[in-house]
């Protein structure tokens, strides 16, 4: 039966050991979470945190296969079909006389089959340790317990056309026992047609679909029931698709109800063999419609001598469906052997052969949802944990471009500026004062105490500014960068606004989620915390050989009729436009604020053109500054990025720095903890793949897991 028999060499499945790898989250674990904090996961948490859905069909397939051997014996034929396809009547010609009774069938709506009703030989109760399990295995492929169909024949009608029901009632199976399926020895699961209106409230096409796909996991063969003229039909080509992918390997046959005495048995064939080829289907039958009267001929009798039951006057007409050939000798009228009679399906069915393909059909279903939906999911939602960890790392690095960066008109960036830390400030004051020719030492007091560090900032700022002269430089250059002239000033709202232009809300879906008008406010306080911690812990400092050697330099380039200009400027001005910016945040009232501004701008803001074009000219002078720059954007990108709850470069990113690719060093910065809610960064780790390997092989053609 179903074709030449092959051995099948695929080993069983160790369900148990299998869903303890899937469970572990430790040695064995599936996932590994480099951010917010080292850990592992294990697959079907992996699995839940995405879909919990899929978890649940890895577990009902796993115990499907599980059990499996245990339910050699009870083989489950499914009967689906078209709409009024005649489905129940098929089912009903197996079943005893008070069976055919509680079974609904009809043209109507009203007579129309809405429930999946299992048919099972009433002798299977009588193991009750089986009869449990296949009712668990039931209720696990199609996700809700089942009820038993009401003896009453009125009672099961309505429930057979879920009367009183809705869609919900759609998925919970109903049972039924007949002594007239005993000795074929098989269930039949009678399944409502897939094409039934939504309107009816009773479950729409979809749903109908999806489980029909369930019910296939109970199932150790597929009867499609069609009607000659839906041989073209689309819905058709569903169900036969459904019964192909769900269960692969399980036999499947085809029977073609109502036909016409007009179309001869080797034309349904030819018919139906195209779609035998596409879906696999081992055999077509076919049933003439009894209500013509010149179907007799094709309606088939055992032996000359003995007529079908269609046709007995005193029985129910029911359908007799018989295996069509090519051959039109080998059809009826002429008489046929029984064993080509539907009827005769269950005694020829090779229980240990139909139990091994049942089993491998199992076994491929369990692989497909661990390889194909289970890992490809959480593979995919690794990958899309590093894209987005990647793009909330692009949008924060252009928003503190935005302050770390001096911009041409275009946009590009022409050098990166310093974070005018207390420690910056210091050393320039210093390196200026120290190697200061003559000529710009005018109206200054160089002397140990100039350079001694009393206090805090309050003390070392009135050093820089010891005279009118130089408050008055000193508010100048505070209001320059408050206007926005010169340099970057950062505040939490202004780095809020500056995220947001960078695509923020969608760049920190852990913020933002699908927010329609999300509030970019929100971010302030990891705002407020990012420019704090920075402020704290950037030590970032210049090299002081290199920097007393550049600054020399360019006092020793200043043309000679520069001097002069310069001499009339006296250093302490200089000096308070450092201090001046220092003083910035105390101005703003607290820490956060930063203010930035490369070496070249401050010269600048000061009226010093020569001085700043000098500086920004020559490598030397233009590399100090540009050195720590790069450190300091890369800390403040860190900061930010810990108080946003994303994860740190882990490797040296490039910009564009005056037409040049310039690499930023990794952060130095203290790591702080997140403000808000993080954006976590896994992977799926190769161990877990090659045990998994190891315990359920990939079958040859399957889809590769990415």
């Amino acid at each position: 039966m179903f074709g030449k028999r092959r051995k099948i060499e695929e080993q069983p499945i160790d369900w148990p050991g299998l869903l303890s790898l899937l469970e572990d989250d430790d040695r064995r674990a599936a996932a590994q979470c480099s951010f917010p904090a080292e850990s592992r996961e294990s697959y079907l948490a992996s699995v839940r945190r995405v879909d919990a859905s899929v978890v649940h069909d890895i577990l009902a397939c796993g115990r499907q296969v599980h059990s499996a051997s245990q339910l050699v014996n009870w083989p489950v034929v499914a009967v689906a079909g078209m709409l009024n396809s005649g489905k129940t009547s098929l089912v009903a010609t197996y079943l005893s006389e008070a069976g055919r009774t509680r079974t609904l069938r009809g043209p109507s709506n009203d007579q129309g089959t809405h429930r999946f009703v299992l048919w099972l030989p009433k002798q299977w109760q009588q193991d009750a340790e089986l009869w449990g399990l296949l009712l668990s295995r039931i209720g696990d492929a199609i996700g809700n317990p089942p009820e038993m169909l009401a003896e009453d024949p009125r009672d099961a009608h309505r429930q057979y056309n879920n009367q009183g029901g809705n869609a919900d009632s759609l998925g919970v199976p109903l049972i039924a026992t007949d002594s007239g399926l005993d000795e074929a020895g098989v269930g039949l699961l009678d399944c409502p047609d897939i094409v039934s209106d939504e309107a009816f409230g009773l479950g729409s096409p979809e749903i109908r679909r999806e489980l029909l796909g369930r019910a296939a996991a109970l199932c150790s063969a597929f009867l499609i029931v069609t009607s000659a003229e839906s041989s073209r039909d689309a819905t058709l080509g569903d169900l036969l698709r459904i019964a192909s992918d769900l269960m692969p390997g399980v036999p499947r046959m085809l029977a073609v109800n109502k036909v016409r005495p007009r179309q001869t048995p080797d034309q349904v064939y030819e018919t139906f063999s195209s779609l035998s080829k596409t879906y696999g289907i081992e055999t077509i039958y076919a049933a003439y419609d009894f209500d013509v009267p010149a179907s007799r001929p094709f309606i088939p009798t055992v032996d000359e001598s003995t007529p079908s039951v269609a046709i007995d006057p005193d029985a129910e007409l029911l359908p007799v469906f018989f295996s069509v050939t090519s051959n039109p000798d080998n059809n009826p009228p002429a008489a046929i052997p029984k064993e080509r009679l539907l009827q005769a399906l269950p005694s020829r069915l090779d229980r240990a052969q139909l139990f091994e393909k049942f089993r491998i059909a199992l076994q491929s279903s369990l692989r497909a949802v661990i390889w194909n939906r289970g890992l490809t999911l959480i593979d995919q939602d690794a990958d899309k944990s590093i894209a987005a960890t990647t793009k909330a790392q692009h949008c924060l690095m252009q928003a503190a471009l935005e302050f770390f960066a001096h911009r041409q008109v275009g946009g590009e960036v022409i050098e990166l500026r310093l974070h005018q830390s207390e420690r910056i400030v210091r050393q320039l004051s210093e390196s200026f004062a120290i190697t200061a020719p003559w000529y710009a030492r005018w109206g200054v007091r160089m002397n140990a105490r100039m350079r001694r560090i009393l206090g805090g900032a309050g003390d070392f700022i009135r050093q820089l500014t010891p005279s009118a002269l130089a408050q008055r430089t000193a508010t100048e250059i505070k209001d320059k960068f408050r206007r926005g002239e010169y340099g970057g000033l950062m505040t939490p709202e202004r780095l809020n606004v500056a995220i947001d232009r960078f695509g923020g809300t969608s760049s920190l879906p852990h913020w933002f989620g699908d927010e329609v008008d999300p509030d970019i406010k929100r971010l302030t306080e990891a705002s407020e915390a990012a420019i704090s911690r920075f402020g704290r812990d950037d030590f970032t400092s210049l090299d002081p050989r290199r920097l007393d050697e550049a600054v020399r330099q360019m006092w020793a380039e200043v043309p000679m009729h520069k001097k002069l200009a310069a001499g009339l400027t006296p250093l302490a001005a200089m000096l308070a436009a450092f201090g001046g910016v220092l003083m910035i945040p105390i101005d703003f009232g607290g820490t956060m604020v930063l203010a930035s501004a490369s070496i070249p701008e401050l010269f600048a803001a000061l009226g010093l053109t020569t001085l700043s074009a000098l500086w920004a000219g020559g490598a030397n002078t233009r590399n100090v500054g540009q050195q720590a720059a790069k450190q300091q954007l890369a800390d403040f990108h860190a900061a930010l990025s810990d108080s946003l709850g994303v994860n740190r470069l882990e490797e040296p990113v490039t910009i564009k720095v005056s037409q040049s690719n310039v690499t930023l060093p990794l952060s130095q910065i203290v790591r702080r903890e997140a403000v808000g809610p993080t954006l976590a960064v896994y992977r799926i780790r190769d161990e877990f793949r090659e045990e998994l390997k190891q315990r359920l092989p990939r079958s040859e053609g399957s889809a590769r897991a990415t």
